[in-house]
């Protein structure tokens, strides 16, 4: 199959979106699918409302070719750069994947009201997280966590009260919160794996390390905060014990709707450790080709 992924933002850029896409897209390839991708880097468009969304659609029609050579349209959460070409291409098979919430709680009337046309017109869809359904209103064909690249065979010995962070230091990530957990808990070490507005707070408790490759703080970390469900998954590959903040009520069904949330409270670490084995790049790749299946 030919298919065309549309995305804000791919590799190398870092983050939980941007890796979910090069891997199942690698998986894709390795099965013989041709795939491009689409993002914010080849459009370039101006970061103003209307304007950008005009630019994005106006670049798109420019390269129309590369929707009507396409088997399969699939969007990771930005359908509405797709949506006049919906119309246009009413045959042609589309879909989504919603991966986040927008960091904004209580969710925008408008942010619900997009996730609920973007599915309504959609042929099919993947929610990241059983929470979407839920906050949005819609229904998933396939709920995902993610996977994860590697699995850790032999365990290091793990440094005690040793915490890495990962994910972006800002507001919506419960970081605030673990930084006044902190306040009350002594003698943590931490690392900050990520970047963000936050960064200057979090230099008070430990070393920021920016964004990158997270396993050598892994490997070393007792506790993990992840920033997302990926980088959770990730520090299960690597046998860490999670701690997880609900600070709204949201974040609280975005944990603990997830089907490892009991070994997070029990700090199951072996539990956790065997069913993420099981959640890899080529199983998830799967879930999309079973996806388009059903329309094709």
């Amino acid at each position: 199959m030919r298919i065309l992924f549309i995305t804000r933002r791919y590799s190398p850029s870092i983050g939980g979106v941007e890796k979910h896409v090069r891997e199942v897209s690698l998986s894709l390839r390795k099965k013989g699918h041709k795939v491009t991708v689409i993002s914010e880097e080849d459009i370039k468009y101006p970061h103003i409302k209307l304007l950008g969304l005009f630019s994005i659609w106006f670049w798109l029609f420019r390269n129309r070719n590369l929707i009507k050579q396409s088997d399969i349209v699939h969007c990771h959460d930005v359908f509405i750069w797709y949506l006049p070409f919906r119309f246009l291409y009413p045959s042609k098979p589309v879909y989504t994947t919603f991966h986040g919430w927008e960091g904004r709680y209580p969710i925008p009337k408008k942010n619900i009201l997009l996730k609920k046309l973007s599915a309504k017109l959609s042929w099919g869809s993947i929610c990241v997280g059983k929470y979407i359904e839920k906050y949005f209103g819609i229904k998933a064909d396939f709920i995902t966590y993610g996977a994860v690249t590697s699995i850790l065979y032999s365990i290091e010995v793990k440094k005690p009260k040793y915490i890495v962070f990962i994910g972006r230091l800002e507001r919506d990530t419960g970081l605030l919160t673990f930084l006044e957990w902190l306040e009350k808990h002594e003698g943590y070490g931490v690392g900050f794996c990520g970047d963000g507005a936050l960064r200057s707070e979090c230099e008070r408790y430990g070393k920021v390390h920016g964004f990158g490759d997270p396993k050598p703080f892994l490997i070393k970390a007792e506790f993990c905060i992840p920033g997302g469900y990926l980088s959770a998954l990730e520090a299960m590959a690597y046998k860490c014990k999670i701690k997880v903040f609900l600070d709204n009520p949201l974040k609280a069904d975005y944990w603990r709707l997830t089907p490892f949330y009991e070994w997070v409270e029990e700090e199951d670490v072996e539990s956790a450790y065997e069913w993420v084995k099981g959640q890899n790049w080529k199983k998830l790749a799967r879930v999309y080709i079973k996806l388009w299946s059903r329309g094709l």
